[in-house]
């Protein structure tokens, strides 16, 4: 029996847990066992992006099975061991690391298996994106420390985030902004987009954020200036600043364009932290939102640079980060769907304290 929550996609506040009957595992599968995964914010904007991003349709239910229409699974980022293989060079034991739904078991088919990864070759997933399709085999690659285990699944895939936001702003020297204002400041991918920014010293780093999270933000050290979103108004309106949006409120947005206007040179929109924060704003003057989505600056990067230049330029920064998470990270670990889901409901509220992160393994007693 394989239990996994769903979730309204309509409604996210409305979620069950199932349990699937498992079939006996198909030629050329692997069957994996999920955890530990991480919940973040990110998760939620997975799911506000769902339909458009294309995220539902990585672990769509009727294709494993399951008949719930208008329901999803969440899409987490996290480990798994392999606990059945019918995949001559995969074998029973072995970790991955990778994208999954919240779950307690999935059944994948390797393909374009290497030492270092492979894809999942399920028929619904081909056409989707090389990004969220790829899993590493955690043994043999040199990036994944043990020491750093418990930092990987919050963190790895939002720094990869971070990294690819400063490198494009990098290439376009910061948009001539003299600030750079970064929304949502305590988002774990602001904080490390930050982080990367502040080494470049091109520009003021100035973080926007909520009146709880303040002291928080100060505490990392990754921005020059933090304000509350109360306090906009106190900022130099006549300073060209560019924009990073992690928020996606339109209240805030529309303070932030109405206090900048035309100085607002560049507004690179990320995520959706603030998932219930209004309307987008109209904008009378400034330069308008540029979506940005990181798996395709990825691939541009690859092609450009080959996996390995990429890994090298990601890691040379990642693990300087992730080192400084020790300091200012709190990392929970729990086990069982009913520890989940009171977690899952505070994101959704976004009442999670900034400084926390939070590690989940449905299964009990998983190792």
């Amino acid at each position: 029996m394989n239990q996994t929550l769903l979730v309204n996609k309509t409604d996210f506040g409305d979620v069950v847990p199932v349990n699937i009957d498992e079939a006996p595992l198909a030629e050329d599968h692997i069957r994996v066992r999920i955890g530990p995964f991480a919940l973040t914010a990110n998760n939620i904007t997975y799911m506000v992006t769902g339909d458009r991003m294309g995220y539902w349709k990585f672990f769509e239910p009727s294709e494993y099975g399951i008949d719930r229409p208008g329901a999803g699974r969440i899409p987490v980022w996290g480990f798994a061991e392999v606990t059945e293989s019918r995949v001559g060079n995969i074998s029973v034991g072995e970790r991955i690391y990778g994208f999954f739904p919240v779950a307690e078991m999935l059944d994948i088919k390797p393909a374009r298996l290497s030492r270092h990864s492979f894809h999942d070759g399920a028929s619904h997933r081909i056409p989707l994106h090389p990004v969220y399709n790829t899993y590493v085999r955690t043994q043999n690659d040199p990036g994944f420390d043990g020491d750093l285990d418990d930092l990987q699944p919050v963190l790895r895939p939002l720094f990869t985030t971070s990294f690819l936001i400063d490198d494009r702003f990098d290439e376009n020297r910061f948009y001539g902004a003299d600030q750079i204002l970064i929304l949502s400041a305590s988002s774990k991918t602001a904080l490390g987009t930050a982080f990367c920014m502040k080494q470049r010293g091109a520009a003021k780093i100035t973080g926007l954020t909520s009146a709880r999270n303040k002291a928080f933000v100060e505490s990392t050290g990754f921005y020059d200036h933090v304000v509350t979103y109360e306090h906009i108004h106190t900022l130099d309106g006549g300073e060209k600043s560019a924009v990073v949006d992690m928020a996606g409120s339109g209240e805030i947005t529309g303070r932030v364009y109405d206090h900048f206007g035309e100085n607002i040179v560049y507004n690179c929109m990320v995520g959706k932290s603030h998932r219930q924060g209004g309307k987008p704003p109209k904008i009378n003057a400034g330069a308008p939102p540029v979506m940005f989505f990181a798996p395709d600056r990825a691939r541009e990067r690859i092609g450009e640079w080959g996996r390995d230049g990429f890994a090298d330029r990601l890691g040379a920064q990642w693990i300087p980060f992730c080192q400084s998470a020790k300091d200012w990270l709190d990392i929970n670990k729990s086990q069982g769907i009913e520890k989940l889901l009171p977690v899952y409901q505070a994101f959704l509220e976004g009442t999670v304290p900034a400084a926390k992160a939070c590690l989940f393994s449905l299964q009990e007693n998983h190792p």
